[in-house]
């Protein structure tokens, strides 16, 4: 690991892949929409989505394997369901910073998304952004794909081999 500072460029970037993406469609759908064409605005932001976690987690340029997609996600949901996406960050911070462990916070963060989702779909007071069907289903779907992302994680923190912050690195017990 290279150390905090060189990690920001690269968590920025993950963060405008994320959000650009679905927020571009959004663009385009209006656009189309004005224009007295169809109307996919519900549906094509959430494909462009999904995409670009997948692009991200299986990227071509590092043979298929790429990241577990946290990052991006966050991009995504920052432009479909920002004050939703907000929450479940602030769930990341304070379990990060709780436990010392990324990944929990990372995995606690997916719940937390898909908590949310439900709770905005079935229009509870929090969060107030509108969630249709569609948004909430890729909500969970993608909580549901980065938590399984997250395996050799959540392996090494049940044999306490997972790293976290300010630690040095532990070895696998043989």
């Amino acid at each position: 690991m290279l150390g905090w500072k060189p990690a920001l460029p690269v968590v920025f970037m993950d963060l405008l892949k994320g959000f650009f993406g679905p927020w571009i469609a959004m663009r385009m759908c209006e656009s189309q929409v004005a224009a007295g064409g169809a109307d996919y605005s519900h549906w094509v932001p959430l494909v462009a989505g999904i995409l670009v976690i997948l692009g991200h987690s299986f990227t071509c340029f590092a043979g298929f394997r790429g990241g577990k997609g946290v990052l991006a996600a966050l991009g995504v949901f920052l432009a479909l369901c920002p004050i939703t996406a907000l929450s479940a960050f602030g769930v990341w911070i304070v379990l990060t910073a709780s436990t010392k462990y990324v990944s929990v916070g990372s995995i606690g963060a997916c719940v937390a998304l898909g908590v949310f989702a439900v709770m905005g779909y079935l229009k509870l007071p929090f969060p107030p952004d509108d969630i249709n069907l569609g948004l909430m289903i890729t909500c969970l779907l993608v909580a549901v794909f980065v938590i399984v992302k997250h395996k050799s994680n959540i392996r090494r923190l049940l044999n306490g081999t997972e790293n976290g912050f300010g630690s040095k690195r532990k070895k696998a017990k043989a």
